[in-house]
């Protein structure tokens, strides 16, 4: 059965959003994508710069941090640019987000942090082609900084962020192995989701979360528009095969839920401190569409390393369990109707999210 979505469970919190978005009148429209893999589009080649030889593409930014060319944010609009943001890089569209990162990705350091040694860079090691080495990534705020150069300033900022903090994809591996009784020495559910629970507020991934859309904001302005946009579950319930049991998949997706719940309350809490900033979810346009399913949106678990991934003696591709390209028009839908709304004045301060069946 469909799991009721995020946002019905939020429905006391259904408010206006602070942000108003005038008619274009003639400014340049500016969005910027932050965030981790799924933003990224890890896992939908081809990732810009991996035409060029290994020993150009490890000094390269967007290939270190797999940045595709066919990533959702690339496939948005925006009233006045015609065409699609990827089209329009470095003019209406600023590209930041990177594989693997973290909220510490995201961070404006205060002085005292850069004093102790803190680094708000993202250190990517490769090893390919008989190349290897580490690459650091700039701290992804900084892209506001070309926007600075340019004399823009951003209208929407979109992004997914936290998964990595949660240590999400190390879950999804255990759970794809068969290993999910070691989260908390048992198979059953509510245990599994108990061990997830208490490192998340060991962790404090919901204080760090509340810092990015803090820094976020004051790096970008009190124009911008933050869209933060939840995860889809990984898997359909039903899942069963050679890598992973049902009951493992339920865990996996249980867990998904707990954090994405957090997530939205997270965002209205920043909304009634007065922060420009919604929330999109994506549940129902991903339900049943999870990997293994029979028209999923999401990659399988990959073993062994593919070609474009940066270590070449992975024993799982890092494109496993991330959208496919179903996936990222998917993630487009969802956050092309927010923009859409807020365009037309029906600002909301959640989106909840639609299935057609366009693919």
């Amino acid at each position: 059965m469909k799991r009721i979505s995020v946002l019905a469970l939020c429905a006391a919190f259904l408010f206006l959003c602070s942000g108003v978005h005038a008619e274009n009148t003639g400014k340049t429209r500016v969005l910027v994508a932050l965030g981790d893999s799924y933003t990224s589009g890890e896992g939908i080649e081809p990732f810009y710069g991996q035409d060029e030889p290994m020993s150009e593409k490890c000094r390269n930014p967007d290939w270190l941090a797999h940045r595709s060319e066919k990533s959702w944010p690339g496939m948005l609009t925006l009233p006045g640019v015609e065409g699609a943001m990827a089209d329009h890089r470095g003019e209406n569209f600023f590209f930041a987000a990177a594989s693997a990162a973290r909220t510490g990705n995201l961070f404006l350091l205060t002085d005292e942090e850069k004093e102790a040694g803190r680094s708000a860079e993202q250190e990517k090691k490769y090893d390919r082609d008989g190349i290897k080495g580490t690459a650091v990534l700039a701290p992804q705020l900084s892209i506001f900084d070309e926007l600075d150069e340019k004399g823009l300033k951003a209208d929407y900022v979109v992004l997914t962020i936290g998964g990595n903090d949660l240590g999400f994809r190390s879950i999804i591996a255990m759970g794809a192995l068969g290993l999910t009784e070691s989260l908390s020495g048992e198979t059953d559910i509510d245990k599994g989701l108990s061990y997830l629970e208490e490192q998340y507020e060991m962790k404090d991934i919901r204080g760090s979360l509340k810092r990015v859309y803090r820094d976020i904001a004051a790096r970008a302005g009190a124009q911008a528009t933050i869209l933060v946009v939840g995860y889809p579950d990984p898997f359909i319930d039903e899942t069963a095969n050679f890598l992973i049991s049902s009951s493992n998949a339920k865990i996996i997706n249980e867990a998904d839920y707990f954090f994405l719940i957090d997530l939205a309350n997270l965002v209205d809490e920043c909304r009634n401190e007065g922060m420009n900033i919604c929330y999109v979810d994506v549940s129902n346009t991903f339900a049943g569409h999870g990997a293994y399913g029979e028209d999923p949106y999401i990659n399988p678990v990959i073993l062994t390393a593919r070609e474009q991934d940066l270590n070449s003696r992975a024993i799982v591709s890092s494109a496993s369990m991330h959208p496919n390209i179903k996936g990222a028009k998917a993630y487009a839908r969802c956050v092309q109707n927010a923009i859409d709304q807020l365009e037309a004045g029906t600002d909301t301060y959640l989106f909840d999210d639609f299935t057609d069946d366009d693919n």
